[in-house]
C-alpha cells in the first residue's frame, strides 16, 4: 500500500499480492493451532471448530481483510481471491458486503442485507441492491465521504498523516477504500465523476483493462488453499 500510494506502477506491484496472501494463510494456520490448544485446555467451551483468524466484529480486522480481498479482485488474481475465501469460509453467511464481494467466485452466494459493522459499510452494501445508476453513484459517493471519519477507531493508521516528519516515524501508508473500487469494477459502474482522495481509480482502470484483454494475474488455485489450515 505504501508503494501504491507512492505511485509505483501497478504492473510492478501486482505479482507481490500472492506473497502477501501467503502470510495471510500463515497467520491463519498459527491461529488455528492456538484455537486447537485452547479447546484442549478449556474443554468446557466445547470442541475445536474451524474459525478463520480475522474477526469481522473488530474494525481493523474487517477493513484490512476487505482491503486484501478487494486488491486481489482488482488485480484479477483469481488464485489469491480463492485462497482468501478459503481462509474465510467460516465467515460465510454472516456479512452482506463480504458475500457480495465474493459472489462472482462462489456457487452458493447468499443475499444478506446487513453488515457486521454497519457504519460505513451498510452504505456500500446498498450499492449492490440499487438498480438506478444515479442513485447507485450517490450511494458510492456517500460511502467515500463516510469512510475515513468512520475509521477513527482504527488502531494503526488513522490520522497518522499528521505525524509525518523528517525526524519521526509515522504509520502512514495511504488511505484507500479498495472495497469501493472492487464494487465499481464488479458492477461495471461509471466512475468518471468520482475523484475522492480515497478512491483507487487507477486500480479500477487497471482491472478493467485486464478484463478487456481477457487477462488474469493468476487463475489456478494454489495447492495450499485446498488443505485445512494447520495440516
Amino acid at each position: 500500500m505504501l508503494d501504491y500510494t507512492a505511485g509505483e506502477p501497478i504492473e510492478a506491484l501486482a505479482p507481490r499480492i500472492a506473497g502477501i496472501v501467503d502470510k495471510f494463510e500463515e497467520w491463519n494456520e498459527v491461529e488455528q493451532l492456538y484455537q486447537q490448544e485452547a479447546a484442549i485446555e478449556l474443554p468446557e467451551y466445547g470442541p475445536y471448530e474451524y474459525e478463520g483468524a480475522p474477526q469481522f466484529s473488530i474494525l481493523s480486522d474487517y477493513e484490512d481483510t476487505l482491503q486484501l480481498l478487494s486488491i486481489a479482485i482488482l488485480l484479477r488474481d483469481q488464485c489469491s481471491v480463492r485462497r482468501i475465501i478459503h481462509v474465510l469460509r467460516s465467515h460465510r453467511g454472516r456479512d452482506g458486503l463480504f458475500e457480495q464481494l465474493i459472489g462472482a467466485y462462489i456457487e452458493d452466494g447468499q443475499d444478506l442485507d446487513t453488515c457486521i459493522i454497519g457504519k460505513p459499510y451498510s452504505t456500500l452494501l446498498q450499492v449492490f441492491y440499487e438498480d438506478d445508476e444515479k442513485t447507485t453513484l450517490k450511494l458510492l459517493q456517500k460511502y467515500l465521504k463516510q469512510w475515513y471519519p468512520a475509521m477513527k477507531n482504527h488502531p494503526r493508521w488513522h490520522d497518522e498523516h499528521l505525524h509525518i516528519s523528517e525526524e519521526g516515524y509515522a504509520a502512514y501508508y495511504g488511505y484507500w477504500a479498495f472495497e469501493a473500487g472492487a464494487t465499481v469494477f464488479m458492477l461495471d459502474l461509471d466512475n468518471s465523476q468520482i475523484e475522492h482522495l480515497v478512491y483507487p481509480k487507477d486500480l479500477v482502470d487497471y482491472a478493467r483493462q485486464l478484463w478487456k484483454e481477457g487477462r488474469h494475474s493468476s487463475v489456478e488455485m494454489k495447492p495450499s488453499a485446498e488443505r485445512e489450515p494447520g495440516e
